[in-house]
């Protein structure tokens, strides 16, 4: 028995089948009982139907695992699109839909977004090719691989004259990582890192969300998209047959003295640099995520390190913190998702003198609902998807004012799976610092195409 216990269940069939046939030979040659010999084959039996019965439950986890890392591919379930498309996001590179493979180890692919923005009450409307992200895979070995991310905004339109650099767009590396596959439990990661800090950060592609703009909370609070240069560990472990609890943690250079404004901490305007660190002091990021079965997953985020140098008003001893909360649950055709998150930062004497607050929240809450599969004759796979989102952030906690506020409700339609052609209607409300009145209402259009390639 020791023996069968450290093969694989193929192997431990094969043992027994080769076990029971000398078996009951020998017994037939032998003086041995009818008993004896009807104890062993009930005993083989009972052995026999429990490896099978174990061989089942691994075919059931095995499948289960395929599904949750299956990459975003058409499918003729309407409850499986939309959980095969964002679980296989959320593992970053190794979920991207590459269409072109070049040698053994070298794939390429990307996402594209066209939109058009019309402002109602503004009288003011724009085209804009707004984003085109290149990305390219690189199996180097089988246990160290390269992903990278590039980013070109508004057509990334740059004329050089006389060494001055014109034009809106901006073109940047998003993320460009080298990892290095230990066990699937624990594995090292080590470069221009995406910050797991919330979800969004972490699946923040155009064609996979269902709205044409990012939420607010991921704008101004967890500010996507965030990358930051560092090293660190991230795994996937398999509490049960059922359950998936994955980690992610960093070490990187941390956010900047910049955060602090006229108006207030803007986390968005400290985003730490690649090339340099302001401080001697580095920060941590992580993310901890579970699913506890297939169609929900629950997240919990932390960024915290020193933000400031020593100089001006500041100490060197300010910190930031960033906690963020994250939730997905999906049932046949209905989808739920949203996001939490809240900055806590120290500030200098000149900046409490002044009545500037550290502390800021914001959230999202969306539904998507997912009909019509099929509907399109000509394309079968085809789904419609109606949206309604919530979103909210309070840049000064302790004080009066300081609210934006959104309401999203969008349709869209995917010809596939990777493609999703979006129209949105967006109500906005500001309310000013100091004040407990809500602004006008700034009512906004949206309208976009995206699609991987």
């Amino acid at each position: 028995m020791q023996l069968c216990n450290t093969l694989s269940l193929r192997g431990r069939l094969a043992l027994i089948a080769a076990c029971v046939v000398p078996s009951l030979a020998h017994a037939q040659d032998s003086t041995a009982t009818p008993d004896s010999v009807a104890r062993m084959i009930d005993r083989l039996q009972r052995e026999v139907i429990e490896l099978r019965a174990e061989a089942a439950r691994q075919n059931t986890r095995i499948m289960e695992l395929d599904e949750r890392a299956a990459t975003p591919t058409p499918a003729s379930a309407l409850d499986s699109n939309s959980t095969r498309r964002t679980l296989a996001s959320a593992r970053g590179i190794y979920g991207k839909p590459f269409v072109k493979r070049f040698g053994s180890g070298t794939s390429l692919g990307g996402y594209v977004d066209v939109e058009y923005s019309n402002a109602i009450d503004a009288h003011t409307s724009v085209f804009d090719q707004r984003r085109l992200i290149p990305f390219i895979f690189s199996e180097i070995t089988d246990r160290l691989h390269f992903g990278t991310e590039i980013e070109f905004e508004h057509a990334a339109k740059i004329e050089v004259d006389e060494g001055e650099a014109e034009g809106a767009g901006e073109i940047k590396v998003e993320f460009a990582t080298l990892d290095y596959a230990i066990h699937e439990r624990f594995n090292v990661r080590g470069g221009l890192l995406l910050s797991p800090l919330g979800r969004f950060n972490l699946v923040h592609d155009s064609p996979v969300n269902d709205l044409t703009d990012r939420p607010l909370v991921d704008r101004d609070i967890l500010p996507s998209t965030l990358s930051e240069p560092g090293v660190g560990v991230f795994g996937t472990i398999y509490p049960s047959a059922r359950s998936l609890l994955s980690y992610e943690l960093y070490l990187v250079n941390g956010f900047t003295s910049d955060i602090v404004t006229a108006e207030g901490v803007r986390v968005r305007k400290g985003v730490g640099l690649s090339e340099t660190d302001n401080n001697f002091g580095k920060s941590v990021v992580g993310r901890l995520a579970l699913s506890p079965f297939l169609g929900l997953e629950v997240g919990a985020s932390l960024h915290r390190g020193r933000y400031a140098s020593a100089d001006g008003d500041f100490s060197g001893q300010e910190r930031l913190t960033i906690t963020a909360l994250d939730a997905t649950w999906q049932r046949g055709a209905l989808e739920v998702l949203g996001e939490y998150g809240r900055v806590k930062a120290g500030l200098p004497p000149s900046a409490v003198l002044a009545g500037l607050d550290g502390e800021q929240e914001g959230y999202y809450v969306q539904a998507n609902y997912h009909f019509g599969h099929g509907l399109v004759p000509p394309i079968a796979s085809s789904v419609f998807t109606a949206v309604v989102r919530w979103d909210e952030v309070d840049f000064a906690r302790a004080t009066t004012g300081d609210v934006a506020r959104r309401f999203t409700t969008g349709l869209n339609w995917r010809p596939v799976e990777d493609a999703a052609l979006k129209a949105d209607f967006q109500w906005n409300w500001r309310t000013a610092p100091g004040s407990s009145t809500r602004g006008d209402v700034d009512r906004r259009v949206r309208v976009s195409m995206a699609s991987y390639f």
